[in-house]
């Protein structure tokens, strides 16, 4: 039979039609190809967004360059993008000017290269063209090698969901395939959506993401939304929602091939075979990119994801606990019935406490003396008590006041909220300002912030204020808001001079606590703040931090000579603390909330007393928040009675080896404990295993100790996850209500 021939316009020669197939032959999809299909975009921008972490590992341009200077500069550090530009250059000559000969592709690239290094070398006489060639070349190798180390287990992750929607597809009755396809298809769009997330976390902290991190997000959607306004760029938003825009349009381009569910068949299985094979490697370790920088992204993002949904094996720790528990009737550590006994060493002086937003050690004047960001606070260190080694227990606000005003170890955001609500129904935690209260003083708090963050609101409560003014009190109409939790911190003055005065008129010695807002994330001052240029340092975020410090230390100065004025300086104890700290890419990390280095942790601890002999004091060892409780009862003469506490008065000595424990701020996230200089770090994550320190070798962290014994790691988190047990433990036991002190307490 004669074929159709084709006849053109021109009257040239024509060629024979495709012989034409059938409707079923040439539309007829099996479903291992289906879902190979379905997942391209996600298999697109795993490789996109993995790619730019992993570049984002080995480099990052400076901070003082911005947009396109910025890109650029961090382009052209990569020398692997050399060498694909080269590719690049040489596929589009041999296509222009030798189309039969593909081969020429590879000489006409080594070509470029050499090209590309001779103007190097005339810009920098300096090297050779050889000697440029192969360091590039080594250099190269290690990016590609890292580059592809890391995606090998995303690769993984895209065939065990291929395979999964294979099986699907294939069970599926026929009639039902266009909604399951549709199901599949907003599976992929959101599994974009995660990788985005995931990926935008990232970028606005250094961190990685988790399931739990994600979880508490969206159960605290509304109170994260200022501080995600806050990190919004362009290229964020691009990478948050870049992969399920992708994944919609793909959706919609493959609509005639994936959307009828005629066209669905048996089909080849190799693509399900292939799918089996990527899925098996699974079970193999996964590969070392060779660079530490990237080792935390040689985990697939999906997987990583999915293991953190899974219950610790940290979690054990609980049994052991819970069991000494039911044995002892209490928990290692209380105070429900704790009372403020006076001795022949009382005396009932005021109590002021000022807990510092976000003042980490290293960036204060008190704990570095050749940075002027705090020299108000830097005279009161000399003429009263320093701490030379004070450290947060968690680097969260609300975890930094029950330390510092219960004594307790606090607990991470989600268990802290649960607590806040239950101790007010069944008071089980006794505060200080509760226990002076009863013996007498009259007792405050002051803030400028809005008290409407997560639990925050509830945690007040549960200390039992007498008097308590928030921005809510404090703020004018219209007042400027230099953070987008509060006003600025000079609001407070007046009021809390105003209610000191009447305290002072009615003789009641009195307790006041002041939490400051400024020097939180943003780090930004008052518009009436003049700045000050500080010299050396060229991060611009840095400059408004150390102006926020600065800011604050002229707070505190005009605090202090309110008190001097009202005559009751010298029947004053004073103490400043900061809440926790700041990280300013230390450890490649910018957020503090879930991160346990020692930039996070430390902060600085300074006790001001004139009426008492502290001058010049120097408090040394390892000290911590819950070690302040128990020093204002030791300088007011008090003895605690009926309770326990974990921590130790300042004015006595510690032990050499004393254990510190810290939690990260999101439940289960990290655990890090100290014993004398050794430091061990614990992500609960699965991406690195326990990192460990010598901070009298390597105090800025930076060395993580190798070929440490394995039954001192395993010591070491068995400690870990028993504290944290401890801790949770002691503050959700309660005692029996009507039951006599010595009874078995409730557990939750």
């Amino acid at each position: 039979m004669n074929k159709p021939v084709a006849i053109h316009p021109d009257g040239a020669g024509s060629r024979p039609s495709p012989v034409r197939l059938s409707f079923e032959e040439s539309l007829r999809i099996g479903p291992w190809k289906l879902a190979w299909i379905l997942v391209v975009p996600l298999a697109f921008w795993l490789v996109v967004a993995k790619t730019i972490l992993v570049m984002n590992g080995f480099f990052w341009a400076p901070k003082d360059d911005v947009g396109l200077v910025a890109i650029a500069k961090w382009l052209s550090w990569f020398v692997s993008l050399r060498y694909l530009f080269a590719v690049m250059v040489a596929f589009v000559i041999q296509r222009w000017l030798f189309r039969r000969h593909r081969w020429a592709i590879v000489p006409i690239a080594v070509l470029v290269v050499f090209a590309l290094a001779l103007l190097l070398t005339m810009i920098k006489p300096d090297q050779t063209i050889m000697a440029t060639v192969a360091k590039w070349s080594q250099s190269a190798w290690q990016q590609y090698r890292g580059l592809v180390a890391c995606l090998s287990r995303d690769a993984v992750s895209v065939a065990c969901i291929v395979l999964v929607f294979g099986i699907v597809i294939r069970a599926t009755p026929r009639a039902a395939h266009v909604a399951m396809v549709t199901v599949l298809q907003g599976v992929v769009v959101l599994l974009c959506l995660l990788v985005g997330i995931d990926l935008a976390y990232q970028f606005g902290t250094g961190q990685p993401a988790s399931t739990r991190v994600l979880l508490f997000a969206l159960e605290n959607a509304e109170d994260m939304v200022p501080m995600v306004k806050s990190e919004v760029t362009g290229f964020r938003l691009m990478g948050l929602f870049g992969g399920a825009v992708l994944a919609l349009v793909w959706a919609w381009y493959k609509y005639p091939v994936v959307r009828r569910p005629e066209r669905i068949g048996p089909g080849s299985y190799s693509g399900g075979a292939i799918a089996m094979l990527g899925s098996l490697a699974i079970l193999l370790p996964a590969p070392h990119p060779g660079s530490a920088e990237v080792t935390r992204f040689s985990e697939g993002t999906l997987v990583t994801l999915a293991r953190t949904a899974l219950p610790s094996a940290a979690q054990d720790g609980d049994v052991n606990i819970t069991r000494e528990f039911r044995r002892v009737g209490r928990p290692p550590w209380f105070s429900a019935e704790m009372k403020l006994q006076a001795t022949d060493k009382t005396q009932r002086r005021n109590v002021v406490i000022v807990m510092l937003e976000s003042i980490r050690a290293k960036s204060s004047t008190v704990n570095v003396p050749t940075l002027p960001t705090m020299p108000f606070l830097k005279k009161l260190a000399e003429d009263g008590l320093m701490v030379e080694d004070m450290s947060a227990v968690a680097p969260r606000t609300a975890a930094a006041w029950i330390a510092i005003l219960t004594g307790q170890y606090p607990l991470a955001n989600q268990d802290t909220a649960r607590w806040a609500v239950l101790n007010q129904r069944f008071p089980h935690i006794r505060s200080l300002p509760s226990a002076l209260r009863e013996a007498g003083y009259a007792t405050s708090f002051f803030t400028p912030t809005e008290l409407g963050f997560q639990s925050d609101p509830e945690v007040i409560k549960s200390f039992n204020f007498e008097f308590v003014q928030t921005e809510a009190e404090l703020a004018r109409p219209g007042e400027e808001w230099p953070t987008y939790f509060g006003i600025a911190d000079e609001s407070m003055l007046k009021p809390i001079m105003s209610w000191t005065s009447t305290q002072v008129q009615a003789k009641r010695p009195f307790f006041t606590a002041v939490m400051t807002n400024v020097g939180h994330h943003s780090y930004q001052t008052p518009s009436t703040w003049k700045k000050i240029r500080f010299e050396g340092v060229s991060d611009p975020v840095l400059q408004s931090y150390y102006n926020c410090l600065a800011y604050i230390d002229s707070v505190l100065e005009q605090l202090v000579e309110g008190y001097r004025r009202l005559g009751v300086l010298d029947d004053t104890i004073f103490v400043f603390v900061g809440d926790h700290g700041v990280m300013f890419d230390e450890h490649n990390v910018k957020q503090s909330f879930n991160t346990l280095y020692e930039e996070a942790l430390r902060v600085p601890a300074v006790i001001y007393a004139p009426g008492l002999p502290l001058r010049g004091m120097r408090v040394k060892g390892a000290r911590q928040q819950i070690d302040i409780l128990p020093t204002i009862t030791d300088l007011l003469g008090y003895r605690i009675e009926g309770a326990q506490l974990p921590g130790q008065s300042l004015l006595g000595p510690v032990a050499a080896d004393r254990e510190l424990f810290f939690t990260s701020s999101i439940d289960w996230s990290a655990l890090a404990m100290r014993r004398g200089p050794r430091k061990y770090i614990q992500t609960l994550d699965g991406r690195q295993p326990i990192e460990i320190f010598d901070l009298d070798q390597d105090p800025d962290e930076l060395r993580p100790l190798a070929n440490v014994a394995e039954a001192e790691i395993a010591g070491a988190k068995e400690d870990m996850f028993e504290w944290r047990a401890q801790a949770e433990l002691s503050m959700f036991a309660r005692p029996d209500r009507g039951a006599v002190s010595t009874a078995p307490w409730l557990h939750k």
